[in-house]
């Protein structure tokens, strides 16, 4: 295995650190593996043997108006793997209004490009062991969450997918959904005609089912077993009106449903580090005004939904609590990203990488030194 390689390598004086992009991860990286990573990895947090720290994010004015640079970070360790994830992302964002709502758009360096990096190492010698782009392994690791809490919330005879917007998450959610139900239809809507249309001629051609788009986002999720809003958006765009007895529902961002969801759902799993910090260096008259899924605002609705209602999904894991308890629940999964996600992830890809060949070969001894910090 991967980290097997490193520690004979290592036993031998030379040792490496493997640089892992976004086309070797696509290569490497399937969702049947990412979901076995972590289904071990969130039993060992069960177990007490994984931890993470809380998401953290700093935010300082930027040039342009209305612009603020965000740099965010986590991290997260598992005692049965050997490692610590540690995920950063360097971003200029935005929150302008496109497509009738706000929306967070953000880029590192010029549009269209991003800065998001993963610092795999071992907690046996404290060795770096990868650096990796995290674009793809973030699409995979969420979508994958998703999926296993899915896999033991949603009915059993959930065969009809309703997915709200059509980027990278939404193409991941259908991968991940499909592999823990029999699903037979998939219904997409985004505002954006043409992404939208993209999404289906794409996903028609990976999965062997029916994937058609739809023209409102209430006929994606009418007679939907399966509900996943994945959009960028930052106002609320699943609507509690819509919802159908016995639909599992889940959200890339905490933003996504509005009020009336939370009145109507019968049960919530969460997985979540803590509220994640955000931190400025200016006064509270200088902030931004849009956080997409703040922490005030998840708190809120927390407190609306009585405590036997929500668990933890690593409550859920050890059996301590069911699903669901009926098959007409309205079931909610509440996910916030954590370092654990990353370590388990990172290292699964890191493994293929290793075996395969695959990613470009550092000298460990660019990341060594000699004096003691």
């Amino acid at each position: 295995m991967g980290l097997a390689l490193v520690e004979e390598e290592l036993s031998q004086g030379e040792g490496s650190v493997l640089l892992i992009n976004n086309k070797d991860a696509a290569d490497l990286l399937t969702m049947d593996i990412c979901l076995r990573a972590l289904e071990e990895a969130f039993k060992e947090e069960a177990q007490g043997t994984g931890a993470n720290r809380n998401k953290t994010n700093i935010h300082l004015p930027a040039a342009q108006p209305d612009h603020w640079y965000r740099y965010c970070s986590m991290e997260g360790g598992l005692r049965n793997l050997g490692v610590v994830a540690l995920r950063l992302k360097s971003d200029i964002v935005s929150w302008p209004r496109l497509y009738g709502s706000t929306r967070e758009i953000k880029y590192c360096v010029r549009p269209g490009r991003f800065c998001g990096l993963i610092l795999l190492f071992s907690a046996r010698d404290g060795a770096l062991l990868a650096i990796m782009n995290d674009g793809y392994i973030q699409h995979m690791r969420v979508a994958a969450t998703a999926a296993v809490a899915a896999r033991r919330m949603a009915r059993q005879d959930s065969h009809v997918l309703g997915i709200i917007g059509s980027g990278g998450m939404a193409r991941t959610h259908a991968l991940a959904f499909s592999l823990i139900r029999g699903l037979k239809e998939i219904r997409v809507y985004s505002p954006n005609v043409e992404h939208r249309d993209q999404f289906v001629q794409e996903m028609r051609g990976q999965l062997d089912l029916d994937v058609k788009a739809v023209d409102e986002p209430c006929l994606a999720v009418a007679g939907a077993d399966l509900v996943a809003c994945c959009t960028d958006s930052n106002e609320p765009v699943l609507c509690g009106q819509w919802l159908e007895p016995g639909m599992h529902i889940t959200c890339v961002k905490q933003i996504e449903p509005d009020d009336e969801v939370f009145q109507r759902v019968e049960r919530v799993i969460e997985y979540r580090s803590g509220i994640s910090d955000h931190l400025y260096v200016t006064g509270e008259d200088h902030r931004p005004l849009h956080l997409g899924g703040s922490s005030n605002k998840s708190e809120e609705r927390k407190k609306s939904i009585s405590p036997d209602r929500r668990h933890s999904l690593l409550a859920l894991l050890r059996g301590e609590v069911p699903g669901r308890l009926k098959e007409s629940d309205i079931t909610y999964f509440d996910s916030e990203g954590t370092g654990v996600q990353f370590a388990a992830v990172g290292t699964a890809l890191y493994e293929q990488a290793s075996q395969k060949g695959q990613g470009q070969k550092l000298p460990l001894s660019w990341f060594l030194q000699d004096i003691r910090d």
